[in-house]
């Protein structure tokens, strides 16, 4: 019985550390005029980013988000990209041409909402997060719409 748990745990070590790691996401560097535009998520999660750093939500109250304290109700407020202030400091820029994270700052009802943005994929997609360690910690990854 020995053997065969440390043949199966043999077995199982690579898969199970490839699984960690793939919580890993790695973030790009975006222009403002590339996260303008409609991004859906994969339970009815929408934004629409502006050229002026407005933007719209509606369904951020999805089961993956609940935790964020988002609202159901539709949503406005602010977004810029974080840029470093020093070493270990980033703070949000609206002047900001680029970035890789997106912080966002919401108005009325839903302005306890705490998430932000990564920018991932290549910069083809949004990652909602709670935690600037984990990039697509809440699971919900938002994409353009054509």
């Amino acid at each position: 019985m020995y053997r065969t748990a440390l043949r199966t745990l043999a077995a199982l070590g690579p898969f199970l550390l490839l699984t960690a790691c793939a919580g890993s996401q790695p973030t790009t560097k975006a222009a403002a005029d590339r996260i303008t535009g409609n991004w859906a998520g994969p339970h009815s999660e929408k934004f629409t980013f502006a050229a002026d750093r407005t933007f719209t939500a509606s369904g951020l109250d999805s089961k993956n988000l609940a935790d964020a304290m988002c609202t159901e109700k539709p949503s406005k407020g602010g977004w810029a990209f974080y840029v470093a202030t020093s070493k270990h400091t980033e703070i949000s820029d609206e002047t900001a041409k680029s970035g890789s994270w997106i912080g966002l700052s919401f108005d009325g009802a839903a302005e306890n909402c705490r998430i932000d943005l990564a920018v991932v994929d290549g910069g083809k997609a949004l990652c909602a997060t709670d935690d600037p360690d984990a990039p697509c910690g809440l699971d919900v990854k938002f994409t353009k719409e054509s």
